[in-house]
């Protein structure tokens, strides 16, 4: 990783504080680039950093020995990496891997805790993050355990758009059958039945997300369900990728 340019996406938890907080923390992160695999922090080891995306996302990887990594979560730029800080604890319950490449603010767990004993409206946030993180959590472990391999995509796709900021990105069959914890031909079929109904095209790893309301109808209730859980404790997510696609495209053009 490496120090990085600050983008136009924002991150939602911090748009949250007053303008003062926010200039306030900002003044102890540093941007930095989150590359593709990149691993941010291991389980049961304690955090160096904290890390607020901008844009690209984080996966939350659960191990258990024998079996691949399986993905219970996801972090964009609508949330944090390192959460627990609200409850004052420095310890990482699961793996963090760098999903999606991009940007994020990066402060140390000392600066942070520095900062939390000054501002209490910040602690609030991050207790009431950590709280819909948890219900998600919860949400992603009964997801995969009754839900069907399309819907599960179908729900993991539309997640994943949210937090890219673009419709295309790059994902593996591989990579996605061990993230959803199933068989690579799963994908396969599943991804394929997509490709014919054009709700997404794959080529050489690039996933295009066609028709997102498509991919809503085959999706599982669960991603909505972790929508309403969001919005209900932190107000509207940042906006969609097509929404921030085009508000990016005016700025560059000089239009409100």
């Amino acid at each position: 990783m490496s120090n990085a340019e600050v983008p136009l996406i924002t991150n939602h938890l911090l748009n949250m504080l007053s303008d003062t907080d926010r200039r306030n923390l900002l003044q102890y992160c540093e941007v930095v680039e989150l590359q593709f695999a990149d691993i941010l922090s291991e389980a049961r080891q304690h955090y160096r950093f904290v890390y607020f995306p901008l844009s690209g996302f984080i996966s939350l990887l659960t191990n258990l020995k024998g079996h691949k990594p399986l993905e219970l979560g996801l972090i964009g730029n609508e949330g944090m990496l390192g959460a627990t800080m609200a409850l004052g604890v420095n310890f990482t319950p699961m793996q963090a891997m760098v999903q999606g490449k991009g940007t994020a603010w990066r402060i140390t767990m000392a600066d942070l805790r520095q900062f939390l004993l000054h501002c209490p409206h910040l602690q609030h946030i991050l207790q009431q993050y950590l709280f819909v993180q948890l219900t998600q959590l919860a949400q992603s472990a009964a997801c995969a355990h009754f839900h069907q391999v399309g819907p599960r995509l179908a729900r993991w796709l539309l997640m994943s758009h949210d937090r890219a900021h673009s419709s295309s990105f790059y994902l593996t069959h591989k990579f996605l059958a061990d993230m959803l914890g199933v068989r690579r031909s799963g994908i396969t079929i599943a991804a394929g039945n997509m490709q014919q109904q054009q709700a997404i095209s794959y080529r050489r790893g690039v996933i295009t997300i066609l028709n997102r309301e498509m991919l809503l109808t085959m999706s599982c209730d669960c991603y909505q369900l972790g929508q309403d859980d969001y919005r209900n404790l932190l107000g509207e997510p940042v906006p969609q990728s097509a929404d921030m696609k085009a508000r990016r495209q005016a700025l560059v053009q000089g239009t409100p």
